[in-house]
Protein backbone atom coordinates (compact mmCIF):
# COMPACT_ATOMS: atom_id res chain seq x y z
CA UNK A 1 0.00 0.00 0.00
CA UNK A 2 0.35 3.61 -0.37
CA UNK A 3 -1.19 6.00 0.96
CA UNK A 4 -0.99 9.59 1.14
CA UNK A 5 1.94 11.16 3.23
CA UNK A 6 0.91 12.75 6.50
CA UNK A 7 -2.38 13.30 5.02
CA UNK A 8 -4.72 15.86 7.39
CA UNK A 9 -8.02 15.44 6.35
CA UNK A 10 -7.73 11.43 6.52
CA UNK A 11 -11.52 11.19 8.51
CA UNK A 12 -10.91 12.16 12.05
CA UNK A 13 -14.01 13.31 12.07
CA UNK A 14 -15.97 10.49 10.89
CA UNK A 15 -14.48 7.92 13.82
CA UNK A 16 -13.95 10.06 16.46
CA UNK A 17 -17.09 9.08 18.11
CA UNK A 18 -16.02 5.11 17.26
CA UNK A 19 -14.99 3.05 14.57
CA UNK A 20 -17.39 -0.11 14.15
CA UNK A 21 -14.70 -2.08 12.09
CA UNK A 22 -11.88 -1.91 14.96
CA UNK A 23 -9.50 -0.94 13.02
CA UNK A 24 -7.93 1.81 15.46
CA UNK A 25 -7.29 -0.58 17.81
CA UNK A 26 -3.80 0.79 18.81
CA UNK A 27 -4.57 4.25 19.61
CA UNK A 28 -6.54 7.37 18.02
CA UNK A 29 -3.81 8.92 15.89
CA UNK A 30 -4.14 12.79 15.83
CA UNK A 31 -6.51 14.51 13.38
CA UNK A 32 -4.03 16.36 11.52
CA UNK A 33 -1.83 13.41 10.22
CA UNK A 34 -3.45 10.14 9.51
CA UNK A 35 -0.17 7.95 9.36
CA UNK A 36 -1.04 5.68 11.77
CA UNK A 37 -4.54 5.88 10.44
CA UNK A 38 -3.40 4.19 7.56
CA UNK A 39 -0.80 1.74 9.33
CA UNK A 40 -3.79 0.44 11.98
CA UNK A 41 -6.21 0.15 8.78
CA UNK A 42 -3.74 -2.40 7.20
CA UNK A 43 -2.99 -4.09 10.40
CA UNK A 44 -6.46 -4.66 11.03
CA UNK A 45 -6.70 -6.09 7.23
CA UNK A 46 -4.21 -8.29 7.51
CA UNK A 47 -5.32 -11.93 8.29
CA UNK A 48 -5.29 -13.56 11.47
CA UNK A 49 -2.78 -16.62 12.38
CA UNK A 50 -4.57 -19.88 10.90
CA UNK A 51 -3.32 -22.54 13.25
CA UNK A 52 -3.98 -25.28 10.67
CA UNK A 53 -1.87 -23.64 7.97
CA UNK A 54 0.39 -21.38 9.89
CA UNK A 55 -0.15 -18.61 7.49
CA UNK A 56 -1.63 -14.93 8.51
CA UNK A 57 -1.56 -11.67 6.82
CA UNK A 58 1.83 -9.39 6.05
CA UNK A 59 1.61 -6.08 4.60
CA UNK A 60 4.53 -3.74 2.69
CA UNK A 61 3.13 -0.44 3.11
CA UNK A 62 5.58 2.56 1.88
CA UNK A 63 5.34 5.85 4.30
CA UNK A 64 7.11 9.06 5.32
CA UNK A 65 9.69 8.90 7.98
CA UNK A 66 8.26 10.81 10.74
CA UNK A 67 5.74 7.62 11.61
CA UNK A 68 9.49 6.21 13.07
CA UNK A 69 10.05 8.65 15.02
CA UNK A 70 7.07 11.25 15.79
CA UNK A 71 5.10 11.40 18.97
CA UNK A 72 7.03 11.96 22.76
CA UNK A 73 6.48 9.51 25.48
CA UNK A 74 4.68 10.67 28.37
CA UNK A 75 7.22 12.90 30.76
CA UNK A 76 6.99 13.60 34.62
CA UNK A 77 8.40 16.07 36.99
CA UNK A 78 10.99 13.00 38.56
CA UNK A 79 12.07 12.06 35.27
CA UNK A 80 11.92 15.42 32.95
CA UNK A 81 11.47 18.30 35.26
CA UNK A 82 7.75 18.93 33.47
CA UNK A 83 4.59 16.77 33.18
CA UNK A 84 3.57 16.08 29.39
CA UNK A 85 1.18 13.21 28.18
CA UNK A 86 2.61 10.77 25.58
CA UNK A 87 1.59 11.52 22.24
CA UNK A 88 -0.80 9.94 20.34
CA UNK A 89 1.59 8.55 17.80
CA UNK A 90 3.93 7.47 20.24
CA UNK A 91 1.33 5.51 21.90
CA UNK A 92 0.64 3.57 18.63
CA UNK A 93 3.68 2.70 17.49
CA UNK A 94 4.77 1.46 20.71
CA UNK A 95 1.45 -1.00 20.86
CA UNK A 96 2.90 -1.83 16.72
CA UNK A 97 6.04 -3.22 18.67
CA UNK A 98 5.07 -4.83 21.40
CA UNK A 99 2.33 -6.50 19.80
CA UNK A 100 5.77 -7.79 17.28
CA UNK A 101 3.98 -6.43 14.06
CA UNK A 102 6.60 -5.04 12.52
CA UNK A 103 9.67 -7.13 10.70
CA UNK A 104 11.28 -4.81 9.18
CA UNK A 105 11.86 -1.36 8.49
CA UNK A 106 13.42 0.02 4.95
CA UNK A 107 14.82 4.16 5.28
CA UNK A 108 14.82 5.09 1.41
CA UNK A 109 16.12 7.98 -0.49
CA UNK A 110 14.51 11.12 -0.84
CA UNK A 111 12.70 12.23 -3.71
CA UNK A 112 11.66 8.87 -5.01
CA UNK A 113 8.02 9.69 -5.18
CA UNK A 114 6.92 12.00 -8.44
CA UNK A 115 5.67 15.45 -7.03
CA UNK A 116 6.88 14.75 -3.18
CA UNK A 117 10.14 15.54 -1.65
CA UNK A 118 9.76 13.50 1.74
CA UNK A 119 11.72 11.23 2.81
CA UNK A 120 10.15 7.77 2.60
CA UNK A 121 11.01 4.15 4.08
CA UNK A 122 9.00 0.66 3.75
CA UNK A 123 7.59 -1.25 6.83
CA UNK A 124 7.01 -4.91 6.16
CA UNK A 125 4.55 -5.68 8.77
CA UNK A 126 3.69 -9.33 9.77
CA UNK A 127 1.06 -11.00 11.79
CA UNK A 128 3.04 -13.88 12.16
CA UNK A 129 6.78 -13.90 12.53
CA UNK A 130 9.21 -16.71 12.08
CA UNK A 131 10.26 -18.27 15.32
CA UNK A 132 13.91 -17.08 14.58
CA UNK A 133 12.38 -12.82 14.07
CA UNK A 134 10.01 -12.74 16.72
CA UNK A 135 10.86 -10.04 19.13
CA UNK A 136 13.24 -8.23 16.15
CA UNK A 137 13.03 -5.99 13.84
CA UNK A 138 15.26 -6.00 10.78
CA UNK A 139 16.42 -2.12 10.26
CA UNK A 140 18.24 -1.56 6.65
CA UNK A 141 19.87 1.88 6.08
CA UNK A 142 19.32 2.15 1.74
CA UNK A 143 19.24 6.30 1.55
CA UNK A 144 23.06 6.06 0.43
CA UNK A 145 22.88 4.73 -3.35
CA UNK A 146 20.40 5.98 -5.75
CA UNK A 147 20.54 7.71 -9.20
CA UNK A 148 19.89 11.31 -9.33
CA UNK A 149 17.36 12.57 -11.68
CA UNK A 150 14.75 15.22 -12.18
CA UNK A 151 12.04 15.58 -11.01
CA UNK A 152 12.34 12.51 -8.66
CA UNK A 153 15.54 9.73 -8.14
CA UNK A 154 15.62 6.41 -8.76
CA UNK A 155 16.46 3.33 -7.60
CA UNK A 156 18.58 1.43 -9.44
CA UNK A 157 18.85 -2.92 -9.89
CA UNK A 158 22.14 -2.34 -8.10
CA UNK A 159 20.43 -0.39 -5.40
CA UNK A 160 17.62 -2.50 -5.33
CA UNK A 161 20.17 -5.65 -4.53
CA UNK A 162 21.63 -3.47 -1.50
CA UNK A 163 17.88 -3.97 0.28
CA UNK A 164 17.34 -7.86 -1.21
CA UNK A 165 20.23 -9.68 -0.07
CA UNK A 166 19.71 -8.23 3.71
CA UNK A 167 16.38 -8.56 3.92
CA UNK A 168 15.94 -11.76 2.47
CA UNK A 169 19.16 -12.99 4.85
CA UNK A 170 17.29 -10.87 7.70
CA UNK A 171 20.50 -9.21 8.43
CA UNK A 172 22.48 -12.39 8.60
CA UNK A 173 26.12 -12.46 7.70
CA UNK A 174 26.88 -15.64 6.44
CA UNK A 175 23.61 -16.47 4.95
CA UNK A 176 23.69 -12.72 3.06
CA UNK A 177 26.64 -13.66 1.45
CA UNK A 178 25.16 -16.93 0.10
CA UNK A 179 22.64 -14.44 -1.47
CA UNK A 180 24.64 -12.04 -3.26
CA UNK A 181 25.88 -13.98 -6.20
CA UNK A 182 21.85 -15.26 -6.86
CA UNK A 183 20.75 -11.82 -6.26
CA UNK A 184 23.11 -10.60 -8.75
CA UNK A 185 22.42 -13.05 -11.05
CA UNK A 186 18.81 -12.97 -10.96
CA UNK A 187 18.77 -9.41 -11.57
CA UNK A 188 21.14 -9.04 -14.63
CA UNK A 189 18.73 -11.53 -15.92
CA UNK A 190 16.08 -9.15 -15.72
CA UNK A 191 18.25 -6.24 -16.97
CA UNK A 192 18.88 -8.86 -19.94
CA UNK A 193 15.39 -9.46 -20.10
CA UNK A 194 14.22 -5.68 -20.31
CA UNK A 195 17.26 -5.01 -22.79
CA UNK A 196 15.62 -7.43 -25.27
CA UNK A 197 12.28 -6.55 -24.83
CA UNK A 198 12.85 -3.15 -25.55
CA UNK A 199 14.83 -3.90 -28.06
CA UNK A 200 12.23 -6.38 -29.67
CA UNK A 201 9.23 -3.41 -29.18
CA UNK A 202 12.01 -1.10 -31.51
CA UNK A 203 12.33 -3.76 -33.91
CA UNK A 204 8.23 -4.44 -34.10
CA UNK A 205 8.01 -0.38 -34.33
CA UNK A 206 10.30 0.31 -36.72
CA UNK A 207 11.15 -3.30 -38.91
CA UNK A 208 8.18 -3.03 -41.09
CA UNK A 209 8.50 0.28 -41.99
CA UNK A 210 12.17 0.06 -42.61
CA UNK A 211 11.73 -3.28 -44.44
CA UNK A 212 11.69 -1.77 -48.07
CA UNK A 213 14.92 0.55 -47.01
CA UNK A 214 17.54 -2.43 -49.03
CA UNK A 215 14.94 -2.69 -52.03
CA UNK A 216 15.06 0.80 -52.86
CA UNK A 217 18.42 1.55 -52.23
CA UNK A 218 19.09 -0.98 -54.66
CA UNK A 219 16.75 0.07 -56.77
CA UNK A 220 17.96 4.05 -56.86
CA UNK A 221 21.23 2.45 -57.27
CA UNK A 222 20.44 0.69 -60.68
CA UNK A 223 18.49 3.34 -61.83
CA UNK A 224 21.08 6.12 -61.24
CA UNK A 225 23.17 3.85 -63.35
CA UNK A 226 21.05 3.78 -66.45
CA UNK A 227 22.40 5.89 -69.44
CA UNK A 228 19.41 7.89 -70.31
CA UNK A 229 20.81 9.41 -73.36
CA UNK A 230 18.81 9.06 -76.92
CA UNK A 231 21.71 6.44 -78.36
CA UNK A 232 21.68 4.60 -75.16
CA UNK A 233 18.26 4.21 -74.51
CA UNK A 234 17.80 2.71 -78.00
CA UNK A 235 20.84 0.32 -77.65
CA UNK A 236 19.34 -0.72 -74.56
CA UNK A 237 15.60 -1.38 -75.59
CA UNK A 238 14.71 -5.10 -75.34
CA UNK A 239 11.29 -7.00 -74.51
CA UNK A 240 13.14 -8.25 -71.04
CA UNK A 241 14.67 -4.81 -70.24
CA UNK A 242 13.33 -4.36 -66.59
CA UNK A 243 12.99 -0.53 -67.40
CA UNK A 244 12.83 -0.21 -71.00
CA UNK A 245 11.30 -2.71 -71.91
CA UNK A 246 7.88 -0.94 -72.29
CA UNK A 247 9.55 0.42 -75.68
CA UNK A 248 10.23 -2.47 -77.10
CA UNK A 249 7.13 -3.27 -79.23
CA UNK A 250 7.43 0.56 -80.51
CA UNK A 251 11.25 0.00 -81.15
CA UNK A 252 9.68 -3.25 -82.63
CA UNK A 253 7.25 -0.99 -85.57
CA UNK A 254 9.33 1.49 -85.96
CA UNK A 255 12.42 -1.78 -87.47
CA UNK A 256 9.46 -3.60 -88.80
CA UNK A 257 8.79 -0.47 -91.38
CA UNK A 258 12.53 0.21 -91.48
CA UNK A 259 13.04 -3.59 -92.42
CA UNK A 260 10.11 -2.81 -95.62
CA UNK A 261 11.54 0.10 -96.63
CA UNK A 262 15.15 -1.36 -97.00
CA UNK A 263 13.22 -4.38 -98.76
CA UNK A 264 11.36 -2.34 -101.34
CA UNK A 265 12.27 -0.88 -104.65
CA UNK A 266 13.15 2.08 -105.78
CA UNK A 267 9.91 3.91 -106.63
CA UNK A 268 8.17 2.64 -103.20
CA UNK A 269 10.55 3.65 -100.73
CA UNK A 270 9.60 7.38 -100.71
CA UNK A 271 5.64 5.95 -99.50
CA UNK A 272 6.73 3.57 -97.13
CA UNK A 273 9.31 6.58 -95.47
CA UNK A 274 5.81 8.72 -95.05
CA UNK A 275 4.61 5.69 -92.82
CA UNK A 276 8.06 5.44 -91.09
CA UNK A 277 6.89 8.92 -89.55
CA UNK A 278 4.33 8.11 -86.88
CA UNK A 279 5.74 5.01 -84.96
CA UNK A 280 8.67 6.66 -84.83
CA UNK A 281 6.89 10.10 -83.28
CA UNK A 282 5.30 7.71 -81.29
CA UNK A 283 8.43 5.76 -80.23
CA UNK A 284 10.28 9.31 -79.40
CA UNK A 285 7.08 10.15 -76.91
CA UNK A 286 7.53 7.07 -75.43
CA UNK A 287 10.55 7.54 -74.76
CA UNK A 288 10.78 11.19 -73.52
CA UNK A 289 7.87 10.13 -71.31
CA UNK A 290 9.58 7.16 -70.02
CA UNK A 291 12.99 8.75 -68.91
CA UNK A 292 10.85 11.53 -67.61
CA UNK A 293 9.07 9.57 -65.51
CA UNK A 294 12.54 7.65 -64.45
CA UNK A 295 13.66 10.65 -63.54
CA UNK A 296 10.78 11.71 -61.06
CA UNK A 297 10.86 8.43 -60.06
CA UNK A 298 14.89 8.37 -58.99
CA UNK A 299 13.93 11.49 -56.93
CA UNK A 300 10.98 10.32 -55.19
CA UNK A 301 13.37 7.05 -54.35
CA UNK A 302 16.02 9.71 -53.18
CA UNK A 303 13.36 11.64 -50.46
CA UNK A 304 12.11 8.25 -49.10
CA UNK A 305 15.41 6.88 -49.02
CA UNK A 306 16.90 9.63 -46.81
CA UNK A 307 13.25 9.88 -44.57
CA UNK A 308 14.30 5.80 -44.42
CA UNK A 309 17.85 6.44 -43.47
CA UNK A 310 16.61 9.22 -41.10
CA UNK A 311 13.94 6.00 -39.17
CA UNK A 312 17.05 3.73 -39.13
CA UNK A 313 19.33 6.29 -37.37
CA UNK A 314 16.77 6.92 -34.90
CA UNK A 315 16.26 3.30 -34.15
CA UNK A 316 19.92 2.90 -34.06
CA UNK A 317 20.40 5.36 -32.08
CA UNK A 318 17.96 4.08 -29.61
CA UNK A 319 19.05 0.58 -29.90
CA UNK A 320 22.80 2.17 -28.70
CA UNK A 321 20.86 3.92 -25.76
CA UNK A 322 19.20 0.53 -24.63
CA UNK A 323 22.47 -1.56 -24.61
CA UNK A 324 25.12 0.95 -23.58
CA UNK A 325 22.33 1.56 -20.23
CA UNK A 326 21.72 -2.57 -19.66
CA UNK A 327 25.76 -2.50 -19.77
CA UNK A 328 25.72 -0.13 -17.70
CA UNK A 329 23.55 -1.67 -15.21
CA UNK A 330 24.73 -5.02 -15.34
CA UNK A 331 28.53 -3.51 -14.71
CA UNK A 332 27.08 -1.50 -11.63
CA UNK A 333 25.34 -4.72 -10.31
CA UNK A 334 28.83 -6.57 -10.66
CA UNK A 335 30.43 -3.70 -8.87
CA UNK A 336 27.86 -3.67 -5.98
CA UNK A 337 28.23 -7.21 -5.68
CA UNK A 338 31.61 -6.98 -5.11
CA UNK A 339 30.80 -4.04 -2.82
CA UNK A 340 28.36 -6.42 -0.98
CA UNK A 341 30.78 -8.96 -0.16
CA UNK A 342 33.39 -6.52 1.12
CA UNK A 343 30.86 -4.99 3.19
CA UNK A 344 29.26 -8.21 4.72
CA UNK A 345 32.89 -9.52 5.40
CA UNK A 346 33.27 -6.94 8.34
CA UNK A 347 30.55 -6.50 10.61
CA UNK A 348 31.68 -2.91 11.45
CA UNK A 349 30.89 -2.32 7.65
CA UNK A 350 27.47 -3.72 7.69
CA UNK A 351 26.43 -2.20 10.70
CA UNK A 352 26.12 0.76 8.58
CA UNK A 353 23.78 -0.18 6.38
CA UNK A 354 21.38 -2.70 8.25
CA UNK A 355 20.60 -4.24 11.66
CA UNK A 356 18.72 -6.97 13.74
CA UNK A 357 17.36 -4.94 16.56
CA UNK A 358 15.76 -6.66 19.63
CA UNK A 359 12.37 -5.37 20.76
CA UNK A 360 14.29 -4.82 24.31
CA UNK A 361 16.80 -2.06 22.69
CA UNK A 362 13.95 -0.51 20.57
CA UNK A 363 12.26 -0.19 24.41
CA UNK A 364 15.41 1.50 25.83
CA UNK A 365 14.92 4.08 22.63
CA UNK A 366 11.75 5.06 23.97
CA UNK A 367 10.22 3.04 21.28
CA UNK A 368 11.92 5.92 18.43
CA UNK A 369 12.45 3.62 15.49
CA UNK A 370 14.49 6.17 13.81
CA UNK A 371 17.17 4.62 12.46
CA UNK A 372 20.33 6.25 13.11
CA UNK A 373 19.54 5.26 16.99
CA UNK A 374 20.44 1.62 15.38
CA UNK A 375 22.21 1.71 12.23
CA UNK A 376 25.82 3.59 11.81
CA UNK A 377 24.23 5.92 9.37
CA UNK A 378 27.21 8.66 9.81
CA UNK A 379 29.76 8.75 6.78
CA UNK A 380 33.34 7.98 7.82
CA UNK A 381 35.48 11.35 7.38
CA UNK A 382 38.66 10.89 5.10
CA UNK A 383 41.38 10.71 7.08
CA UNK A 384 44.45 13.07 5.37
CA UNK A 385 47.97 12.10 5.78
CA UNK A 386 49.80 13.96 8.18
CA UNK A 387 52.54 15.75 5.38
CA UNK A 388 49.30 16.60 3.21
CA UNK A 389 47.73 18.45 5.67
CA UNK A 390 50.87 20.67 6.70
CA UNK A 391 51.06 21.24 3.04
CA UNK A 392 47.17 22.36 2.21
CA UNK A 393 48.01 24.65 5.77
CA UNK A 394 50.75 26.62 4.10
CA UNK A 395 48.95 26.70 0.74
CA UNK A 396 46.11 28.46 2.53
CA UNK A 397 48.15 30.86 4.52
CA UNK A 398 50.03 32.21 1.57
CA UNK A 399 46.79 32.61 -0.19
CA UNK A 400 45.10 34.10 2.47
CA UNK A 401 48.58 36.82 2.59
CA UNK A 402 48.09 36.93 -0.96
CA UNK A 403 44.82 37.96 -0.48
CA UNK A 404 45.65 40.39 2.75
CA UNK A 405 48.15 42.17 0.28
CA UNK A 406 45.55 42.69 -2.36
CA UNK A 407 43.13 44.20 0.19
CA UNK A 408 45.64 46.38 1.92
CA UNK A 409 46.77 48.22 -2.39
CA UNK A 410 43.24 48.54 -2.82
CA UNK A 411 42.57 50.63 0.28
CA UNK A 412 45.58 52.30 -0.31
CA UNK A 413 44.44 53.13 -3.61
CA UNK A 414 40.88 54.31 -2.78
CA UNK A 415 42.18 56.46 0.24
CA UNK A 416 43.97 58.48 -2.02
CA UNK A 417 41.40 59.06 -4.49
CA UNK A 418 43.06 56.90 -7.50
CA UNK A 419 41.93 53.81 -9.11
CA UNK A 420 42.10 50.21 -7.40
CA UNK A 421 43.40 47.89 -9.90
Amino acid sequence: MNPPFSLEDWGFDTVASGDKFGRLGFGMPPASNGDWAWLQQIAKSLKELDPATGEAGMGMVVMSQGVLFRGQPEQTEEEDGQNQKADAEYLIRRGFVEADLIECIVVLPSKLFYGNGVPACLLLLNKNKPEARKGKTLMVWASRHFQKANPQNLLRPSDLMRILVPWRAFGDLDQAKLLVDSHAAQLIREVEENRDQRLADIEDAFGPVLAPLPRLTAEQTELEALDLKVGAVAEAIHPEHRWFGPLAPLKAEVDRVQAEIDAAGHGEKAALKARLAEPKRDLDDARKQLIAAIRTHIKQLGKAIKELNKLQEERDAREQEIKLAAEREIAHLNETADDLRQILDDPDQARRYFAVVEKAEIEENEFNLNLPRYVDTFEPERVVALDEAINNLIRAEVIAAQSQNVLKSILTALAMGGDAK
